[in-house]
């Protein structure tokens, strides 16, 4: 059974935050992808967390995810030694049983049961006409597997192809042994030998075989890092990463190399045009001598490779317990120790009605960010899967962005007239507001955030007020540029740098906007939905604003399928008509091409 990506319409992300998080992802696009939070999530909490595994709600499941601005996904896959596969389901499925009819549920569901040797397993035919299985606590699906996920994922990279929608996903794959039918709720034996994935079952060879157009591997990271000459440094400026952020070597004939690096989205995403990261989690003791690495050009990067976990508790207050990465001391990246820095778990609040839950939660994930670690949700949101409750997990997703402030950027779902107003689409940090951001007219005057020399939390500000354009081109001393947070991570080294400052420069409660807010280099002046650094006239770097640019994909695609039509059927006449004309002559074949000629 071949699956794809098929979101609810209740997930579809609206205009104002496909512009949220196509600011933020430009913004970051040049920041090395060790240190862009994301949002993550875990396909057992969000997916399965009622111990049902079953094809088609796992399929709407995992689209609701995607479609909701997930970017990480934990995948627990579970190998099974009787079906020869790497399912979802923690229990091995009992294999040419024979099936025998014995009732009827009270919703009138036929029941089933499933015989094998020493091991009984319920089979259920729910609405959907997938066939489950009872197995113990669980309920599984036979057809619901690796293959499964793949063909989500590659549906979904195919759905979105256009710069405005193309975002960078991770899976995180943590292998099981599945249980034996006999004894569901026990762990499984160790397996060895004849009992392991063969090379064609291994999961970077599943992976790699279908997906392999869209993944970043490690080989490939290997070979940029030795030469970035040759590599990141071979791109457009816009393309290159921030050097700040990792160690260079450079050679005597002038070429540098890193240990440490990594690219940036930009050249990640749209100039190799990868989209997918992949990345071994834990393994059981079980499976301890089944060999991850399958050889050099493998898929999928080594255990603890593209994760740096952080412990994180739910304080005594309510709060949250955890190590912040912001440290006022520390301003060099290398004090600063974010690289795949993610949150080990985000505990769900107790005790709460779920409004107010949901509300902590979010404002969790909202301090995670801000403190440079990507939250991972490894909890049943109240006790609803992700297939049925999709908008309650995109809450959390939508939490995870961390530049603008409620309601912003204003301005985001202008319609017709993308290019009007002209002059009131340029960004200002508000301490205010935590340090969130909001539209204001760029002819207003404020005082100009600058950063100090190239470090990514060493922040400064201009000495007096300037409206926008000026802030741009004179306002920042020596040694300082008028610039922008590119990280929830380098937003807090800015905010609490503000709030350093004497109260006659900055004051959070002042009713003076002008001691409120500062500007950053970050305005929408050109396209409505378009984010750009680099002064009063930078360009937008796409044709249109993205609703627009969304509708005319959809207009040009349904324009081919009538041009393809048309052709076709022009095509189909002309070779009609030919035929005919050609029955009354003869033909000749030469080197396989088929000549018209006079009959002999």
């Amino acid at each position: 059974m071949s699956l794809s990506f098929n979101p609810d319409s209740s997930s579809l992300i609206n205009t104002r935050w496909a512009s949220i998080f196509l600011s933020e992802r430009d913004v970051a696009g040049q920041i090395p992808i060790n240190f862009v939070t994301n949002s993550g999530v875990s396909l057992a909490a969000a997916c399965f967390g009622n111990k049902t595994f079953e094809t088609r709600s796992a399929e709407r499941c995992i689209s609701n995810l995607l479609e909701g601005a997930y970017r990480r996904f934990i995948v627990d896959l579970y190998w099974s030694v009787e079906s020869r596969t790497w399912s979802f389901c923690p229990v091995s499925i009992p294999k040419n049983a024979p099936v025998v009819t014995v009732s009827t549920t009270a919703t009138s569901t036929p029941t089933t049961t499933v015989t094998a040797t020493q091991s009984t397993a319920t089979v259920l035919a729910p609405s959907s006409g997938s066939t489950v299985y009872q197995l113990g606590s669980y309920r599984c699906s036979d057809k619901l597997d690796l293959s499964s996920l793949i063909d989500i994922f590659q549906d979904y990279f195919k759905q979105t192809t256009s710069q405005l929608n193309v975002y960078i996903r991770y899976i995180t794959f943590n292998l099981h042994v599945a249980a034996s039918a006999s004894t569901p709720n026990q762990a499984a034996r160790k397996i060895s030998g004849a009992e392991l994935p063969s090379s064609s079952e291994r999961v970077d060879t599943m992976m790699d075989d279908r997906l392999f157009n869209y993944i970043y591997t490690l080989s490939q990271l290997e070979k940029e890092r030795s030469n970035l000459n040759q590599s990141w440094y071979e791109v457009d400026d816009g393309y290159k990463p921030i050097t700040e952020y990792f160690t260079i070597h450079e050679l005597s004939d002038g070429s540098q190399s890193t240990p440490d690096g990594w690219p940036g989205t930009k050249y990640v995403q749209l100039a190799k045009e990868r989209r997918l990261l992949l990345e071994y989690g834990t393994v059981d003791p079980q499976l301890e001598v089944y060999n991850l690495t399958s050889g050099e050009n493998s898929a999928i990067f080594p255990p603890g490779y593209l994760t740096s976990g952080l412990s994180v508790s739910a304080a005594a207050n309510g709060g949250l317990d955890f190590d912040c990465l912001y440290d006022a001391d520390a301003y060099e990246v290398s004090q600063v120790n974010g690289s795949w820095a993610v949150s080990n778990s985000l505990p769900m609040p107790v005790g709460l009605n779920e409004t107010h839950a949901l509300r902590e939660l979010s404002d969790k994930v909202v301090n995670l960010t801000a403190c440079g670690l990507t939250p991972i949700l490894n909890s049943t949101l109240f006790n609803k899967t992700a297939d049925n409750a999709a908008i309650l997990y995109e809450n959390i997703s939508l939490a995870s962005t961390w530049a603008w402030a409620d309601g912003e950027p204003r301005g985001a779902d202008v319609g017709d007239n993308i290019n009007s107003p002209k002059y009131d689409r340029c960004a200002v940090m508000d301490v205010s507001l935590g340090g969130h951001w909001r539209v204001a007219n760029c002819t207003d005057v404020r005082r100009a955030a600058c950063r100090v020399g190239n470090l990514p939390y060493t922040w400064t500000l201009s000495n007096a007020s300037y409206n926008y354009g000026n802030a741009y081109s004179n306002a920042c001393p020596e040694n300082t540029t008028f610039g922008v947070p590119r990280t929830g991570l380098e937003n807090t080294y800015l905010y609490r740098y503000l709030l350093t400052q004497p109260i006659d420069v900055v004051d959070p409660s002042s009713p003076d906007q002008v001691k409120r807010e500062i500007w950053l280099d970050f305005n929408s002046r050109d396209i409505t939905s378009c984010w750009v650094t680099g002064g009063p006239d930078a360009q937008c770097p796409y044709a249109s604003d993205p609703g627009q640019l969304r509708r005319r994909t959809v207009l040009v695609a349904a324009i081919a399928g009538i041009v393809i039509c048309i052709i076709t059927a022009l095509t189909l006449f002309v070779k009609c008509n030919a035929n005919r004309r050609n029955s009354r002559r003869g033909k000749r074949i030469i080197h396989g091409w088929e000549y018209e000629g006079v009959p002999s």
